[in-house]
């Protein structure tokens, strides 16, 4: 395992995937984006019997998908893994990125709403690179704000939108070591680390009220109902937000969700 410990006091985690609500949290995850994550990892031309990497591994869909479509064997890593169990060709492990990268070489890394979470995301990020095997694959999976609103059930909403807003993505966030704006860099990163056949696709989901794009944001909501508050936001702003989640009225845009890829040069 790379021994360089990356881990910042800044960092902290504002979720807790093994409580009821992270394990709903992990099937919304699972829901939401297997598809497009089996879309971007379906066409990478892979070894027989590939040594892969799952990082952020949540309930293991995508451990599963991977060794399920390759026949190889998938590395699977996360803080908790509660809900993580052990299948043919997946090997869980309870392990922080934040103090090493796990030995590889790998034939594809694969990270899905991780590093946009920890401080230290461009030493992780040189990390992986190392790790990949000559002609392996790195995935990364980031998420951007979009925050735009474009239905309210009622005018009084905006306000309250603005408010919630303010509180989990430019205080919350910003003091747990997230960075909203690395999914946009990670193309550039890619090209300076060496990497070819970088590409990347740009996905801005629509959230419809009580639609499951709403209710995983309902749900993150209560995850990190004590931090938002702290903030100053008020309990009346907090249920009017999810109240209005849940209204089959609503309709906005969250964030956006960029895929990245990249090649490690055979030679």
């Amino acid at each position: 395992m790379t021994t360089m410990k990356t881990t910042s006091p800044d960092d902290h985690y504002l979720f807790d995937s093994g409580s009821d609500l992270g394990a709903q949290q992990l099937n919304s995850l699972s829901a939401l984006f297997d598809g497009n994550t089996r879309s971007i990892l379906s066409p990478l031309l892979l070894p027989d019997s590939p040594h892969c990497l799952e990082i952020g591994a949540g309930n293991g869909s995508v451990a599963r998908m991977i060794a399920e479509q390759t026949g190889g064997q998938v590395v699977a890593i996360d803080l908790d893994t509660t809900h993580l169990p052990k299948s043919l060709g997946v090997e869980p492990r309870r392990h922080d990125i934040r103090e090493g990268v796990p030995v590889g070489p790998f034939d594809l890394i694969h990270a899905r709403l991780v590093l946009t979470h920890l401080s230290a995301r461009r030493e992780i990020f040189a990390q992986l690179v190392d790790e990949l095997a000559p002609g392996g694959w790195l995935v990364l999976a980031d998420v951007g704000l979009a925050e735009e609103l474009l239905v309210a059930p009622q005018e009084s909403d905006h306000d309250v939108w603005a408010k919630y807003n303010d509180a989990a993505y430019r205080q919350i966030g910003p003091a747990a070591g997230h960075d909203y704006s690395w999914a946009d860099q990670i193309e550039a990163a890619m090209l300076d680390a060496g990497l070819t056949d970088v590409a990347a696709e740009h996905v801005v989901p629509l959230g419809r009220g009580g639609g499951p794009w709403a209710m995983y944001h309902s749900n993150l909501s209560r995850q990190a109902e004590a931090p938002l508050l702290s903030t100053g936001l008020s309990m009346e702003d907090m249920e009017r937000y999810r109240t209005m989640l849940a209204d089959p009225e609503f309709r906005a845009r969250f964030f956006s969700l960029t895929y990245t890829i990249g090649r490690k040069p055979t030679a």
